[in-house]
Formats: C-alpha cells, sequence, structure tokens
C-alpha cells in the first residue's frame, strides 16, 4: 500500500531584517536547514560567498544547535563619538549553550576600514544577553576546501520537506 505525502514548506528565516538584493559582485542566496534545536527545516539566508562558506561549514558541526542569520542590530558609539548600529552576519548557539556574534568581511576590508576597532566599540556596547563573545572571520580564515566538502555534504543529507499523510 502506498502512503500518501504532503509538502510542508520551511520555516521562515529568522533574520531580523531582509537580504540585501542583487548587487554587483556578491553572491546572494538562501539555503534550506535542520539543526537539533529546530522543530522543522528553516531556511537561512545569506548575503556573500563568504557567508555561504562559512554557513556550510557551521551547518555540519554537530556542536552547533541553532543559527540567526541577521540578528538584532547593536547600537554602539564609534570612536569619534557618533552614534552607530552593526548587524552581525550570524549569531550561533552552541551545544555548550555558548552564544558568538560573527562579522564575516572580506580580510582587504577589514584593514582598510578599520573593521577591528568599530568591532571592539561594539563589544564593549554589545549586552552580555546577545552573546558571550565576538568572533571576525575572513576570508584568509576559510578554507575553500573545506567549505566545498560541507556544501557537498549538506547536499547529500538536506531535510526532506514531504512527510506522510495522517
Amino acid at each position: 500500500m502506498s502512503q500518501n505525502k504532503i509538502y510542508r514548506g520551511p520555516d521562515s528565516s529568522r533574520s531580523i531584517r531582509n537580504v540585501v538584493g542583487r548587487s554587483k559582485g556578491s553572491l546572494r542566496g538562501s539555503m534550506i536547514a535542520m539543526l537539533s534545536n529546530f522543530t522543522r527545516p528553516r531556511v537561512i539566508q545569506f548575503e556573500s560567498m563568504l557567508e555561504y562558506r562559512f554557513l556550510c561549514l557551521m551547518l555540519v558541526r554537530d556542536d552547533l544547535v541553532d543559527i540567526v542569520e541577521q540578528p538584532p542590530a547593536l547600537a554602539y558609539q564609534k570612536q569619534d563619538g557618533t552614534r552607530a548600529h552593526h548587524t552581525f552576519d550570524f549569531l550561533l548557539r552552541m551545544a555548550d549553550g555558548e552564544r558568538i556574534a560573527v562579522a564575516i568581511k572580506p580580510a582587504e576590508r577589514v584593514i582598510s576600514r578599520d573593521f577591528v576597532t568599530d568591532l571592539r566599540h561594539v563589544a564593549a556596547a554589545m549586552p552580555k544577553h546577545f552573546a558571550h563573545r565576538i568572533k571576525l572571520v575572513t576570508d584568509e580564515h576559510m578554507d575553500k576546501r573545506a567549505a566545498a566538502d560541507a556544501a557537498r555534504q549538506l547536499m547529500r543529507t538536506r531535510p526532506a520537506l514531504t512527510e506522510v499523510a495522517a
């Protein structure tokens, strides 16, 4: 006897802001992922090839239980005293409970815009309940081959969006 199956789409992205539309020289997209903390598969968005690679590398880890892309922006005071806001690329929650706010940028941009100084000011203003620590990830930190292997692993193990009808 064959079983009837129904399609249930993934849960929506939990991003606070919409991923910016297409731009010259960058990659925009989304993927469907299932982590141990999710009740259903969920859409996760990314705004660059670096974010995509990072996302692939994180989603294959056993110790990652939750990920939020584009979490709420944090207000901080810049070095010159002006107020600004920073939106991290991802907020991770690990199996041990640690929350990590992740900023992903090309190394060249980190240097040319003195991004590390801005992140220090963001860290000083960051509420303790938001994250335990900040992690800056650049293209120099990521192994392209490992990210490609992770992407292939995710394709082989992607969650089903059909289920047996009751």
